[in-house]
């Protein structure tokens, strides 16, 4: 027992070591920054068009791991892997460049395809038009991020999240306030925007140190791994969108649209919380992605810690979901019966599928995650059709919650198998 908590604070420890509390400090000002800013949408605006919001939002959610076609996602595994910090330069601004056009190109894709994404409700056409934008301003912003984070710089990292933060709250609030649904979104899609200009500016980012000189097999391995992440990362937004939509096609209510998105902010709100792990110690597990000794003690210590953090959240959630819901109004009480199925899926997040998912594509098994994405993808529509169609949108949380379990275990048997590599 005494080895368990040492464990425990010795992965904690290290973590500080690398910075982690800034990582974590900046996601969790976010995360209560980004609540308030949802309390108050909630509020001014109607069930209804809230319900369109959310169905408009999610259907970005669901694209915006392509953004750029997924080339960002390579700089997070190349990026480490470069000899000196002008190799690192010399990547980020090939990147860059190739991944605004092709956002661009994404973006505009969407905007001529959008009466056909909102067929079930067309009412929320134009707001799917406005955020659609979000692609371009979502892929700058990340870039940056990942940017300083194989710099290991998180103090700056964190400083981007908050100062995103803090924008998005001010303009989402005067702008929800003048404009409603559609001011929301405007200021969802410039806040990131206005950081990463600033931040471009200020720091000379676009400056050339040095053309690059990259072969076609180095070009094409850039858009391959991206690829392969980004349909890696469509998992966990399909978990997080496809029940939605769902909901939107076969209910055809903006009501219950929102009332299910409103029960999911919280629970899914305290996914930063292993995210942040992964966040801060990407860099260092791709450093290491050969050494098995290392990967091995990373993941027990861990699964120590989360299993406590795992058990301790899922009680809390149990227990308060009425109060949970009190927070929104009176007419939300009815999405309490939903948080106990979200916490339940938690738990299967924390200790398998956030982990082992970022694992497997920080040692180069991208490909792995993507033949995971596509057989969650392919469970997740029949689920969520069967589901909702049986139970209504309790159903759509069951089909979430199973997901999570499924995506999760499969994840850590593709990481068991890829430790069986390295003897």
């Amino acid at each position: 027992m005494n080895t368990f908590f040492s464990d425990i604070l010795s992965f904690i420890s290290d973590l500080k070591n690398r910075k982690g509390g800034y990582v974590f400090t900046a996601i969790i000002i976010s995360k209560l920054l980004g609540f308030l800013l949802s309390i108050f949408v909630i509020k001014t605006l109607t069930t209804s068009d809230y319900g369109l919001v959310s169905y408009a939002y999610n259907i970005i959610s669901f694209v915006a791991p392509f953004a750029g076609f997924g080339i960002f996602q390579s700089l997070s595994r190349y990026g480490p892997l470069q000899n000196s910090q002008q190799q690192k330069k010399t990547l980020f601004n090939f990147v860059l460049s190739r991944g605004v056009i092709t956002s661009i190109i994404l973006t505009t894709i969407i905007i001529l395809f959008s009466s056909l994404l909102t067929i079930s409700l067309p009412e929320s056409l134009n707001y799917l038009m406005i955020v659609s934008f979000l692609i371009i301003s979502h892929f700058i912003f990340e870039m940056i991020k990942i940017h300083y984070r194989i710099y290991n710089i998180n103090k700056l990292f964190a400083y981007l999240e908050i100062s995103n933060s803090i924008i998005l709250l001010i303009l989402g609030t005067i702008l929800t306030f003048f404009y409603g649904g559609s001011g929301y979104l405007i200021s969802i899609v410039i806040s990131p925007l206005i950081i990463s200009i600033y931040i471009i500016i200020k720091y000379g980012l676009l400056k050339q140190i040095t053309k690059h000189n990259y072969s076609k097999t180095y070009k094409k391995s850039l858009w391959v791994y991206g690829l392969y992440t980004s349909l890696g990362g469509l998992t966990s937004q399909l978990i997080f969108s496809i029940d939605i939509l769902t909901i939107g096609f076969l209910i055809h209510d903006p009501t219950k649209v929102a009332l299910y998105k409103a029960a999911s902010l919280i629970p899914f709100a305290l996914l930063f919380l292993p995210t942040g792990v992964m966040k801060t110690d990407l860099v260092k597990i791709t450093q290491n992605y050969q050494n098995k000794s290392y990967l091995k003690k990373y993941v027990s210590n861990y699964l120590k810690l989360f299993l406590i953090i795992s058990i301790g959240t899922f009680i809390s959630l149990y227990f308060s979901s009425s109060l949970i819901m009190s927070f929104f109004g009176a007419e939300y009480i009815e999405g309490a019966q939903l948080i106990p199925v979200f916490a339940f899926g938690l738990v299967g997040a924390f200790l398998f599928r956030t982990p082992f998912g970022n694992i497997i594509t920080c040692v180069g098994w991208a490909k792995t995650n993507t033949i995971i994405s596509i057989i969650t993808l392919s469970l997740d529509i029949v689920l969520n059709i069967f589901f909702v169609e049986k139970y209504g949108i309790i159903g759509a949380a069951y089909s979430t919650t199973l997901l999570l379990w499924f995506a999760g275990l499969v994840s850590f048997i593709a990481f068991k198998k890829y430790l069986n590599t390295l003897d």
